[in-house]
């Protein structure tokens, strides 16, 4: 209905309902300069984030369950925020009018947020303050559940609920601090093993930018290019922008990259159980 042919369309569902993000033109979205399609795009993109469980039951109309999520309201509340206060930085510092400020600003966000990586605005052109927002995204990445990447938002909801646990904890010692997620208590082996996930997470993301700082590139282009390939997104900022692409690389780096690649969409876990002797070593 947007005007994009049979073949486009059926090539830009797929890659925004498993969150892949490549398109069949080189400028990406930014190619068909349509609003509809940016924001029909956007709807696709945010939903494909969604835990697919959650889509279930809005599919079997247990809406309630939808609604009480908490994974889901911190998800919707992040999206509608970095676009508000990037939406009004770009109107504010650029030539855009506001609903093209908005626009720009929500898709970016959205297909950051969902690791899909579809473009349609440079933002390496914009003011560094959104771009740090962005780089912040990368980092949450989309529901778990989903086919997004990043650290997952449950994870982030249950870190933050546990760090506020553990205040309340310092502020009245012999107080029951319980941590709960969806009205259910947390194990605390749930609460570790998030926390040993988020340890062995920038681990990965520290040893490969030491890695990647051997070749010669600047900074911001080893940290985004290490964020953006570990959370399985596609464009960084600055030579691996939205513009640009890997191909400048040394072997050596598009080696570490790849590893990253595979870490970020097993989780880590799987790689180092694979990698454990005790698990593949024969025993007598």
């Amino acid at each position: 209905l947007g005007g994009m042919n049979w073949f486009d369309s059926v090539c830009h569902a797929f890659a925004t309902t498993g969150t892949g993000g490549f398109s069949t033109k080189q400028a990406s979205v930014a190619y068909y300069n349509s609003p509809y399609i940016e924001y029909v795009i956007s709807i696709f993109m945010f939903i494909s984030g969604i835990n697919f469980t959650l889509l279930l039951f809005f599919v079997n109309r247990k809406f309630k369950k939808v609604i009480d999520n908490a994974e889901l309201k911190w998800y919707f509340w992040s999206v509608a925020g970095f676009t508000g206060v990037i939406a009004v930085v770009l109107y504010y510092t650029g030539s855009m009018d506001a609903e093209e400020a908005f626009r720009k600003s929500l898709f970016q966000v959205i297909s950051l947020h969902t690791s899909t990586g579809f473009a349609t605005a440079d933002y390496n052109q914009w003011p560094l303050f959104s771009q740090m927002l962005l780089i912040l995204l990368m980092l949450i990445g989309a529901c778990g559940g989903s086919t997004g990447g990043g650290f997952k938002v449950q994870r982030c909801v249950i870190l933050w609920k546990s760090g506020s646990a553990a205040m309340r904890k310092m502020v009245h010692p012999n107080s029951v601090n319980q941590v709960k997620s969806d009205n259910k208590i947390l194990r605390p082996e749930a609460l570790h093993h998030v926390w040993s996930y988020l340890i062995l997470y920038l681990g990965v993301l520290l040893a490969s930018f030491l890695l990647l700082s051997l070749d010669d590139m600047d900074f911001g282009t080893a940290i985004s290019a290490v964020i953006t390939c570990t959370n399985n997104i596609g464009p960084g900022i600055n030579s691996v922008g939205p513009m640009e692409n890997f191909s400048f690389l040394s072997d050596f780096s598009k080696a570490v990259l790849s590893a990253d690649m595979l870490l970020g969409r097993l989780e880590i876990f799987p790689i180092l159980v694979l990698l454990a002797p005790s698990v593949w070593r024969k025993s007598f």
